[in-house]
């Protein structure tokens, strides 16, 4: 009798990506690294295959990777990733799922690959940075991410783009815009949020290169995101000083008893955690918004609600903003009437929603050289 062949079973992975979206310098922005090794994994254009090509400097990804199998949800691993990958540290509840990408061929190395796919919308990301499983890891502006030359990897185009478009739905029907508001803010403030992320810039059918030349071509002029970079580099550098300085601080001959030594330890742990608090609040200070006036590239890609209008909406929605009596704040310029000021309401849902309508995508015209 001739021995049965057994199946071969198929090789099938679940993976997570994250896409980690934020406002900085008055554009919408995105977390991204830049993979380990020599291949990339890039889709044609022409053909929407996905295939494994030389690494280019200008490849990146969004923050990801396999789940584990054994106790670990998909938001758990979707956490981890992103943290392991890029050190910035979330919570199950920041994350919205997107998705799920499972395509025949997304992936082209060995079995069958679905990703489920996350997205947090926050101002509070601090500066990232590699960790173990990535090369490289920082924030870029989207429409850089999706202008050429630069090539995101597998189908996390499509995962970005549909990420956004959840977000704006969450702006319509949350008040997840009011992130991005100080504990007081003015209508004047709310409505830039929203005038930034419903920019044509972002949507499906936008020709990133034009917009992104725009900001190269000021990019290239200005050392406005010099101040960015640096925090970069030293928040960096301090995380990977400071476990190891930690660790000489400590007597070895004291470590099983874990006293004199302990408190060392927890003295140098409370500095070294105002530190990077420090750091992190001031690579936010140093990227926030643009302030509203600033004649820039980046202040130009962003809508221009009728501010009449936009605070009708946003005062009729029950519980989403409200009043703060007798408390106003002068314009930037100094002159004008005062504004009034807002906090947030309790509402988790705006009911009725605040409907932006959406705008055709126009090209950028380009710079004159």
């Amino acid at each position: 009798m001739e021995p049965t062949t057994q199946p071969k079973v198929p090789e099938f992975h679940v993976a997570v990506d994250v896409v980690a979206l934020t406002i900085k310098r008055n554009l919408l922005q995105v977390a991204v690294v830049q993979r380990k090794g020599t291949q990339s994994c890039i889709r044609d254009p022409k053909g929407g295959v996905v295939r494994e090509v030389p690494r280019e400097p200008f490849d990146y990804a969004l923050p990801g990777g396999h789940v584990e199998w054994q106790g670990e949800s998909l938001v758990e691993a979707a956490c981890r990733e992103l943290l392991e990958e890029t050190s910035i540290e979330v919570k199950p509840e920041d994350l919205v799922q997107i998705g799920a990408y499972g395509d025949v061929g997304r992936d082209p190395r060995s079995g069958r690959t679905v990703s489920i796919a996350y997205v947090a919308f926050s101002p509070d990301f601090a500066s990232p940075f590699a960790g173990s499983d990535a090369a490289n890891a920082k924030f870029m502006d989207v429409v850089e991410v999706l202008a050429d030359p630069n090539r995101l990897e597998f189908d996390h185009n499509q995962m970005l783009r549909d990420a956004i478009s959840r977000v704006r739905e969450l702006m319509e029907r949350t008040p997840i815009a009011l992130k991005f508001c100080d504990e007081e803010f003015t209508l004047g403030d709310l409505r830039h949020v929203y005038e930034v992320m419903f920019h044509p810039a972002y949507n499906p059918d936008a020709d990133t290169l034009r917009f992104a030349d725009r900001i190269r071509r000021e990019e290239s002029k200005s050392d406005s995101s010099i101040a960015e970079r640096q925090i970069h580099v030293l928040s960096k550098a301090f995380s990977e000083s400071s476990k190891n300085e930690l660790m000489m601080t400590m007597p070895m001959n004291d470590m099983p008893m874990g006293l004199s030594s302990g408190r060392k330890m927890t003295r140098d742990q409370d500095v070294l955690a105002k530190v990077q608090k420090l750091l992190e609040e001031e690579y936010r200070r140093a990227s926030r918004v643009s302030t509203p006036g600033e004649k820039s590239a980046r202040e130009k890609m962003k809508l221009s609600f009728d501010a009449a209008n936009f605070a009708r909406k946003a005062e009729l929605i029950e519980g989403f903003i409200e009043r703060i009596p007798g408390r106003t704040r002068q314009s930037s310029s100094g002159t004008g009437k005062p504004a009034q000021l807002y906090r947030r309401g309790r509402a988790e849902k705006l009911d009725p929603p605040l409907i932006i309508p959406r705008r055709a995508t126009k090209p950028a015209k380009r710079t004159a050289k």
